[in-house]
């Protein structure tokens, strides 16, 4: 799967992530974000030009719809706007049929038209809500860390972002019995609605900081992810959405002691020293997937620029990269201690 041209965009994803800086962290309830910021030579002089999702949809230069013959794994984004678009890992988009997540990171290129890859995350729902889709909220952390798994694997054999539909709606039912949650068609923007006030305080608690190009968060006093992108504008456009979908894991977690800078500092270190492999984006650039001594993760790369980077802690050691470890049933809050 990987060849000069995608295995140099891994080495690009590592030499980016051994220039970056951790600030000390900011802690709400169970919480903790650690502010990322570019260092040194990291720093562009020349940024990529692109809107994200939500904001082209807004403008109306975007919109995503079903395909003609409706199915379950596939939208149709139309970029007819002049700008690239990034659509993110596990972003939502509410709609048509049912609403669905996106499988991996794209860039859409101006004035095309892609095919996305996509989950559905409302499994009691197959009649049309709208013939258009909005942007929505981001899949929860301890779901985008597992999907991930599943989505390199089926990189590394197929070289398509699939994940297991099954196994997502597992995980959807579980979370709402966690949140004891009523949904009517099995909706996960259903957890986010009913869990509105304590998310939003988390927002306040934990505000996007001036020229972070990303975070790591922790979660009931352990180290979860990270989310790191290559511009500001960037982070302070995805900050709030982000920062909702760890913090649905982190609610009514257990009290925990707090979480020392070191601690984020070595995901960063775990990822630096992680495999990697990488193939052609569906859409622009490379699709890199990371696996490390408790890390995984993925990247998008264009032109040299790491778009975007997820990194997830795991409780697992070696194996093969991309492996599927399945969508765990418990949330989040009842693993074990992980570092």
């Amino acid at each position: 799967m990987t060849d000069e041209k995608t295995g140099s965009s891994g080495q690009t994803i590592m030499d980016w992530l051994s220039q970056l800086e951790v600030a000390e962290g900011r802690t709400h309830d169970r919480m903790v974000v650690f502010p990322v910021f570019s260092g040194g030579t990291n720093r562009r002089t020349e940024q990529l030009e692109y809107r994200t999702l939500a904001e082209a949809i807004a403008e109306g230069s975007v919109e995503v719809t079903e395909r003609p013959s409706a199915t379950v794994p596939d939208l149709v984004l139309r970029n007819r706007g002049r700008t690239m678009v990034l659509v993110f890992d596990g972003e939502e988009i509410l709609g048509g049929k049912q609403n669905r997540i996106v499988n991996a990171s794209f860039l859409v290129a101006a004035e095309s038209e892609v095919a996305l890859p996509v989950t559905c995350v409302e499994q009691g729902r197959w009649r049309d809500a709208s013939p258009r889709f909005a942007s929505g909220e981001s899949a929860n952390f301890s779901l985008r860390r597992e999907k991930s798994s599943q989505v390199a694997e089926s990189m590394r054999t197929s070289g398509r972002p699939v994940a297991d539909q099954s196994a997502v709606w597992e995980h959807i039912s579980a979370l709402r019995a966690d949140s004891n949650t009523f949904s009517e068609t099995g909706a996960m923007n259903d957890v986010y609605r009913a869990r509105e006030g304590a998310l939003a305080e988390y927002e306040r608690g934990l505000p996007y900081g001036n020229d972070a190009i990303g975070m790591i968060v922790a979660l009931n006093g352990n180290i979860a992810g990270a989310e790191l992108f290559d511009q500001t504008r960037t982070a302070r456009a995805l900050w709030a959405k982000l920062v909702r979908s760890y913090a649905l894991d982190a609610l009514d977690g257990p009290a925990c002691a707090p979480v020392a800078r070191s601690r984020a500092i070595r995901l960063l270190e775990r990822a630096r020293g992680a495999r990697f492999e990488a193939c052609p984006s569906l859409a622009l650039g490379e699709d890199v997937r990371l696996e490390g001594d408790g890390v995984t993760g993925a990247g998008l790369v264009y032109r040299g620029a790491p778009v975007h980077v997820s990194l997830f802690r795991t409780h697992h050691s070696g194996g093969a990269l991309g492996r599927t470890t399945g969508i765990a049933r418990a949330s989040f809050r009842r693993q074990s201690r992980m570092e």
